[in-house]
Order: C-alpha cells, then sequence, then structure tokens
C-alpha cells in the first residue's frame, strides 16, 4: 500500500468519525433533558350522551345496545390505543419499564375517560422483563384515580361543581359582548329552537352538536332540517369555547386548577420534594378541557378538538434551569405540533411560564364557593 492511499484512507476515516459525532449531537434524544411530561388528552369516538339529547329527536328511543350512551365504540378504543403507541415512540426510553411511582393517571367521572385512559396505559406501558405476568397476554394492570364529579376542579365540568363559575359565566352570556357575539345568528337560533323542540343557549348548542354529530358516526341518518345548518351548529359549538373562557375569571376557574397543578407538580419534581419516580402524569379527559387550556394560554385557534386529541407539556433540565415545551396533536399533520407561548416562546423557562399565567392560578378550591 503506497504512502499517499494510506494517508488518504486515514483522513477519511477521520472525516467520516466527525460527521458520525456530528450527526449524534444533532439527534439529541428526547430523554437526555426530559424530566417530566404532563399529557392531556380527549376520550375516543363515542356514541350519544343520553343526558343531552334533544326533545324532538327521531332517535331519542335508541339504545346503543350493546354499547350504551356515552361509551367509547370500537373506533374510540383504537384511537387511545394509538395515543399510548404514540407517547410510547416519543417517550419510551425515558419512561423505561413500568413501575408504581413511574406514572399518575387521573380522569373524570366518566366510564368513557376511564376506559380511554386503560387503553393509553395498556399501549403505553406493555409488560417486559419481570412484568410480564402471562405469556399469551401483551398487558399488565397500571392503576389509575379520579376525583368525584363534585370534588373534581382540575379536571370537572365547572358547570357542575363551580357556582362561581356558572353566575359568571350566565352573567357574561346577559352581557353585551355576548350579544354582540351572537348577534349574526338570531334567525339560526330561533330556527334550531323550533326544530329542537326545547330552549338553547351557548352550551346547548355544543350538546346539539355532538348529539348530530355522534348519531352520524353510528350510521344514524342526520335530519334533514340540521344538514343545511349543520355547519353552523358546529360554529356555534365553538363559539362556546369562547364563551366559557370570555374572561380571566371564568378561565381561571375552568382550566386554572390544572395549570396550577402542573406548575407544582413540576416544580416539587425539579426540588425533590415529590415525584422523585414519576416521569409522566396522564389526564384523560373531553374536548371541552383540550379547548379551555388552549383557551387559557392564549394558543386557542377555532375547531372542536378530535377525538383523541392530546397537549403534551414536556419539562426540560437545561443545567438545573427548568424549561417547558408545549405540543399539540389535533391531527392535522402526522406528529404534534410545538406551540409557541405567548409572551415566552416555543421554549419557555417554568418560572416566566408561571410568571405570565400566575394571575391566572386559583389560590384554593374555595374560589368556586366565594367571590
Amino acid at each position: 500500500m503506497t504512502k499517499h492511499l494510506l494517508s488518504l484512507i486515514l483522513v477519511s476515516g477521520i472525516v467520516l468519525l466527525g460527521c458520525c459525532r456530528c450527526r449524534v449531537i444533532r439527534k439529541r434524544q428526547v430523554s437526555d433533558t426530559l424530566e417530566l411530561v404532563h399529557v392531556v388528552f380527549r376520550h375516543g369516538d363515542r356514541t350519544p350522551d343520553r343526558s343531552v339529547i334533544y326533545k324532538n329527536d327521531p332517535y331519542i328511543n335508541e339504545t346503543y345496545y350493546p354499547v350504551g350512551h356515552g361509551q367509547l365504540t370500537n373506533a374510540g378504543k383504537r384511537k387511545e390505543y394509538q395515543i399510548g403507541k404514540a407517547l410510547r415512540k416519543r417517550y419510551g426510553q425515558f419512561l423505561g419499564e413500568f413501575t408504581l411511582d413511574s406514572v399518575d393517571s387521573r380522569c373524570t367521572d366518566y366510564n368513557r375517560t376511564k376506559m380511554s385512559l386503560q387503553l393509553v396505559l395498556a399501549s403505553l406501558f406493555p409488560p417486559t422483563g419481570q412484568n410480564v405476568w402471562e405469556n399469551s397476554l401483551n398487558w399488565q394492570p397500571v392503576p389509575f384515580n379520579y376525583w368525584p364529579v363534585e370534588e373534581d376542579y382540575v379536571l370537572g365540568d365547572p358547570h357542575k361543581n363551580c357556582p362561581v363559575f356558572q353566575k359568571y359565566y350566565l352573567e357574561y352570556l346577559n352581557s353585551s359582548d355576548a350579544k354582540m357575539l351572537y348577534e349574526n345568528f338570531t334567525d339560526i337560533h330561533k330556527f334550531l329552537e323550533e326544530k329542537t323542540g326545547q330552549r338553547l343557549y351557548s352550551k346547548s348548542f355544543a350538546e346539539l352538536y355532538f348529539t348530530l354529530t355522534t348519531e352520524h358516526e353510528n350510521g344514524f341518518l342526520m335530519p334533514d332540517w340540521a344538514k343545511s345548518v349543520y355547519p353552523h351548529i358546529k360554529h356555534l359549538a365553538i363559539m362556546d369555547y369562547v364563551s366559557s373562557t370570555s374572561t380571566d375569571l371564568l378561565k381561571r376557574l375552568s382550566s386554572g386548577f390544572l395549570i396550577k397543578k402542573v406548575i407544582e407538580d413540576s416544580k416539587a419534581k425539579a426540588d425533590g420534594k415529590e415525584y422523585k419516580g414519576t416521569k409522566i402524569f396522564l389526564y384523560s379527559a373531553h374536548e371541552s378541557n383540550v379547548a379551555a387550556i388552549l383557551r387559557f394560554l392564549g394558543l386557542f385557534h377555532p375547531h372542536v378538538p378530535p377525538y383523541g386529541s392530546y397537549l403534551s407539556m414536556e419539562i426540560h433540565n437545561f443545567d438545573g434551569k427548568r424549561i417547558i415545551k408545549i405540543y399539540y396533536q389535533d391531527y392535522s399533520a402526522d406528529k404534534p405540533k410545538k406551540l409557541k407561548i405567548p409572551h415566552c416562546g416555543r421554549i419557555c423557562t417554568l418560572r416566566k411560564f408561571e410568571s405570565i399565567y400566575g394571575h391566572l392560578l386559583p389560590t384554593s378550591n374555595g374560589e368556586c364557593f366565594q367571590e
């Protein structure tokens, strides 16, 4: 081998080694700096909810047997199972094998959110190693918890457990601002009340939209009167997200408890006070939760968060400084979109994040009962 050829081989090897090192640096893993993840997701596809079916509904006597009212369909089960797989793909190296303290799982007191959470957990934590307890079943039990409806200020419906919210929500609907918001829908409002046979307002527009939508998804023809006005009904449903979070107080009482918990749990983890082994918080909830959080953060665009949509709030540790990154999966793209936090950016320190939204964080559950 000539001296010139040997030199060429050595130089090529050095260049190749250098490129490999560059590639390793560029492909830095999420788990390198990740310290904690908070994920809030909507349940999967479901049947109509019996409690909000309108008076003149032609399918009012449908039982949806054997699934029942307001329950996950098979399509909904598949959707939620895919969430767990997606989270496993992104966070698998960080999460490792399941341990009792590695995940804190919560849901609302509804069958569809409980089942959705179980499905996400099933695909997020398939058993490996010593956790394999039955060779023919690729599943392991993972505990989860929920608050009773009347005590659930974190994920629960403030219309049901927060009297102060309800008071100021109705006050807003009677305000000049709300009248301006709905002034172009006077005729459609009257038409919908005539066809449904009942009084309608902001929240009931949303309930009508979901009833018509879920009936159609489950194989029932939409009434002729609803077909031409369906886009308007959807728009009115989206407007309720605005009405429900129209003031700082309403934002505070609808999503403030959850964002406060995210901040406090992240700080407790960083300080080593609590959650030493916890790596992920999972919250199985509803589209209204996702929309309200986006409105709280100033990141909402007019839409109905689809089945299985989720927000992922990552806490990273960069040399002792905690950074929050927020991603939203609404299935408009293959991967979740990284959101730009107002007045902070796509990468925001947890301290700055808390200062931006601090005025919207409640001090206690008592705020729901006294002004």
